[in-house]
């Protein structure tokens, strides 16, 4: 054991006595486009943990962001493919429901770390080129080194009125930002697991727009030597159907914040 104090944080490598990222981590802006379908509920619970439930309808999100003007990282500008569910927490002493990323796609591997380390996103390194946005329209694709993962396709958007984008922002603010559920999992060499727990991830931030539309995504089939980091992934992605489109919605947000010393354990 080191004898680095209990309230001091460092990341690898830790005889630098590295601390970045810093506890609160601005954004000038995150851009989002995202397409939400239902799927079979069964299909979607067999690939939780099983301290996991549905939470409500069985509801994927596909979404890509750019986190524009990262402090942290000098003003860069990374992006963000992920696949998502709300989920509800039945653990030993505490019940909460939140959003839980199944996997994370960043393009780059900095945030990917920092992000698995500290605060238990199931994130992975891949290649993830900015979205495109025209007009009423909207694209976004995924990629492990040339092999394309998926692509999303939105149409029709249209902007919400500023009554409907202030009560978003409400909603969002009573619930503490956006609340999600993580799972810090980090094996050990011998067997089993150094580290297995629930978290929970606030974020905080201003909409400004959005807009909505209709929207449909399609799933590759790579295979394993095209795609060694993504293909069982989206193999399994591919077991649970597309039912029913639920909407696809363009946002925009400003003055974002990760505030890090609130990420906490779930007990």
């Amino acid at each position: 054991m080191s004898s680095v104090a209990a309230d001091q944080r460092f990341f690898n490598p830790v005889g630098f006595r590295t601390s970045l990222p810093p506890i609160l981590s601005k954004f000038d802006e995150v851009r989002t486009l995202s397409v939400r379908y239902l799927t079979h509920r069964a299909n979607l619970q067999s690939l939780l943990p099983d301290f996991f439930r549905v939470a409500g309808e069985a509801i994927i999100t596909v979404s890509h962001a750019h986190n524009i003007g990262v402090d942290w990282l000098a003003g860069r500008t990374y992006h963000i493919a992920r696949i998502d569910t709300q989920v509800t927490y039945q653990g030993g002493e505490e019940e909460l429901t939140g959003n839980f990323s199944m996997v994370v796609w960043e393009s780059d591997a900095r945030p990917v770390i920092v992000g698995r380390e500290l605060q238990g996103y199931q994130k992975i390194v891949g290649n993830v080129p900015p979205h495109v946005v025209n007009g009423a329209e909207g694209s976004f694709e995924c990629y492990d080194y040339d092999a394309r993962l998926f692509r999303a396709d939105l149409r029709d958007l249209t902007p919400i009125s500023q009554d409907a984008i202030d009560k978003m922002q409400q909603v969002w603010n009573q619930s503490g930002g956006n609340v999600a559920l993580g799972w810090k999992y980090i094996p050990n060499p011998e067997g089993g697991a150094d580290v297995d727990y629930v978290t929970r991830l606030p974020m905080e931030g201003r909409i400004v727009e959005v807009l909505r539309g209709k929207g449909q995504v399609v799933f590759d089939s790579p295979d394993w030597q095209a795609a060694p980091g993504s293909a069982h992934i989206i193999a399994a992605l591919k077991t649970m159907p597309i039912l029913e489109y639920r909407s696809a919605v363009l946002t925009r947000m400003v003055d974002v914040t990760l505030p890090r010393d609130q990420v906490r354990r779930v007990r």
